[in-house]
């Protein structure tokens, strides 16, 4: 009953958090248990969260054995499914206690249950994914040895993608993948079993990398992501992917082999192109202007219509925002003081944002309500408050994005000459693009 409370909490939470929430390959999750579910770790527990809220049967979660250690946080976090699992470089000691843990597993998988376990160790906020341990082959094919190879277990592995996890309403892309039939593996297990759990561990690699945006080499990372941002509508529009978002994944994951096969076979012209990226996003920098605002530039004919309707929509919301800004600033502010406070890693600070968001906004408005009613006792009026409460919050959101909106289309206008410099060097990098994209497609067909 906890288990489904907090699930549900943690639904409405992201749907809060995340501006969008992308979903592909749903239907391959089985429909009950046993079953081990395999992922990425880019972003600490917003990772599992993201999942289960998907997944209908009860999970388990493996979980750092240090969590454990205080016996009051170890009894809730088993409350929460949490099985503690033991790592040689936070206590070698403990190590000796993962016998136990597994055989912990094997039971639950016996009894149809279903785990999640991150394979790579650790969380961190990158888009590539770490040499992954041999813990999920070992325990789902010691499941089967265990009770006679008749648990017809399989393995679902999952790809997660965020825009930026630590960036309030960004979005974020959970891939199911099909799931891998530990049955394939009994004959060459029974002959060999560390063999087969490295064979196995290479399967889940592989299925999970191809679910993933996974730049390998980390000089690249900043590179891809500016090819992105100013590429990836272009080439929607040439591959006719623009109904279907997952196919932006694709898309990425295309630039980055491309990007990693220029540095490789042709360093000059990677180079060339690399410097060229440079100066273009250091003017944009100078100016205080990004990418995205000259993908869709406004046109001069329309550009001052656009801001007077923009304005008169600012002037007439802004009562609303002010309701807003009062009952809301605290919720809104004092999580990302704590967030930083705790921790300065950015692979843990978007799941610490969203969840003291969560708490401090249901506690801060349960107050205001309360308060509502102590002051009026009018039950209609107290609702009323409530709704526009909730209300006011959201609409705080879609006030601000439309001032930034209205800021950067005033720059737009008034450095009119810098910006149609930019945009034809943008139009010059998209035709070297297109270039470069049939030199790749011709020597890699």
């Amino acid at each position: 009953m906890i288990y489904n409370f907090l699930k549900n909490i943690c639904n409405l939470a992201l749907k809060v958090y995340f501006r969008k929430i992308h979903i592909e390959g749903k239907s391959k999750i089985p429909k009950e248990g046993p079953f081990l579910i395999v992922a990425n770790h880019p972003s600490s527990f917003l990772d599992p969260i993201s999942i289960a809220i998907n997944v209908k049967p009860k999970i388990s979660f493996l979980a750092k054995g240090v969590m454990f250690k205080n016996k009051i946080v170890a009894s809730i976090l088993r409350g929460l499914n949490m099985v503690p699992v033991y790592r040689a470089q936070d206590d070698p000691k403990m190590v000796n206690k993962n016998t136990e843990v597994f055989k912990s597993c094997y039971k639950k998988l016996k009894d149809k249950g279903v785990i999640m376990i991150f394979p790579e160790g650790t969380s961190e906020m990158e888009r590539r994914l770490r040499k992954i341990k041999t813990g999920a082959a070992r325990i789902a094919l010691g499941a089967e040895k265990e009770y006679n190879y008749n648990l017809n277990l399989k393995i679902l592995p999952v790809g997660l993608n965020y825009t930026k996890s630590s960036r309030f309403r960004s979005e974020v892309f959970v891939n199911f993948g099909e799931p891998i039939n530990v049955s394939d593996y009994f004959d060459a297990y029974k002959k060999d079993e560390i063999k087969t759990a490295k064979t196995l561990t290479e399967k889940i690699e592989t299925d999970i990398r191809s679910l993933m945006i996974a730049v390998d080499k980390e000089e690249n990372d900043e590179l891809v992501e500016r090819i992105e941002s100013i590429y990836k509508t272009t080439l929607k529009t040439k591959t006719d992917e623009d109904k279907e978002v997952f196919k932006d994944l694709k898309s990425s994951q295309a630039i980055v082999e491309a990007v990693s096969y220029f540095q490789k076979t042709n360093p000059a012209t990677y180079d060339k192109m690399a410097n060229k990226i440079d100066r273009y996003f250091f003017k944009l920098k100078r100016i205080k202007l990004s990418d995205k605002s000259l993908d869709k530039p406004i046109k001069k004919s329309s550009a001052i219509t656009e801001m007077f309707k923009a304005s008169i929509a600012l002037i007439l919301g802004f009562p609303l925002w002010l309701f807003g800004i009062i009952t809301s600033y605290i919720p809104y502010k004092l999580p990302r003081f704590v967030a930083l406070k705790l921790t300065d890693s950015e692979a843990f600070y978007g799941a610490l944002l969203m969840s003291l968001g969560t708490f401090f906004f249901i506690l801060f408005y349960s107050l205001e309500i309360f308060g509502v009613w102590l002051l009026s006792h009018h039950l209609i009026l107290t609702i009323a408050f409530g709704i526009l409460l909730v209300l006011s919050g959201f609409f705080t959101i879609y006030y601000a994005r439309n001032a930034r909106r209205l800021y950067f289309n005033f720059k737009l206008y008034s450095k009119k000459q810098l910006v149609n410099q930019l945009l034809i060097e943008r139009t010059n990098l998209i035709k070297e693009f297109d270039e470069l994209r049939n030199q790749y497609l011709k020597e890699n067909p």
